[in-house]
């Protein structure tokens, strides 16, 4: 089954990561939004025990971020159309706060939020995926290959599991020569165990 989803791409999405720790560097916020079907398709994969596996790093921040605008709004979600912004590190904080939904509490969550709004939600995130991050709804990844140093390679870290991970995985795509960046090829990245 496939859904869609919005983000609108900022400039900072491609922006390298300059400062001399992560900490140091700014996520950008982007606008996001996200259909009431969209979200039951992914309820529907999420009870039949099936593979969550967006496409693009976009995608994969948008689905994350939403889970946790609506961990944040549990236990007494207020419906509106409206999740908010997530932080850079808001997602690191409410994990380690209080235990989080699973990912069918979360899903069903927003799709009911969603068809009290009228049938879409609204939200921002300027979360940053890197290495320690846990997932909790994206099983995978169909991606291009990215530039070193930019948020979306740590973003690939954390999936595969660690910079090791991905340095084997960027490192074979080198030897074969594949393309990188926007117009590259693709590749299919399945979270680590």
């Amino acid at each position: 089954c496939s859904s869609s989803l919005t983000l609108h791409v900022g400039a900072g999405t491609f922006k390298p990561v300059t400062a001399p720790t992560l900490a140091g560097h700014d996520m950008h916020a982007e606008p996001f939004s996200i259909s009431a079907d969209a979200l039951g398709a992914l309820a529907l994969s999420a009870a039949e025990g099936r593979p969550i596996v967006p496409v693009g790093t976009t995608s994969v921040r948008v689905l994350e971020s939403a889970y946790w605008l609506a961990a944040r709004a549990a236990p007494d979600p207020k419906p509106s159309g409206d999740l908010g912004r997530l932080g850079q590190w808001d997602a690191y904080n409410l994990s380690a706060a209080a235990p989080p939904p699973s990912r069918l509490e979360a899903l069903t969550t927003l799709h009911g939020l969603a068809e009290a709004a009228g049938g879409r939600l609204y939200g921002a995130t300027s979360l940053c995926i890197a290495p320690g991050y846990r997932f909790a709804l994206c099983d995978g990844m169909v991606t291009n290959f990215h530039a070193p140093d930019s948020t979306l390679m740590l973003l690939v870290s954390a999936l595969l599991g660690g910079a090791d991970n991905a340095r084997e995985v960027y490192e074979h795509a080198v030897r074969r020569e594949y393309r990188f960046l926007s117009y590259g090829d693709s590749s299919l990245l399945l979270r680590a165990r």
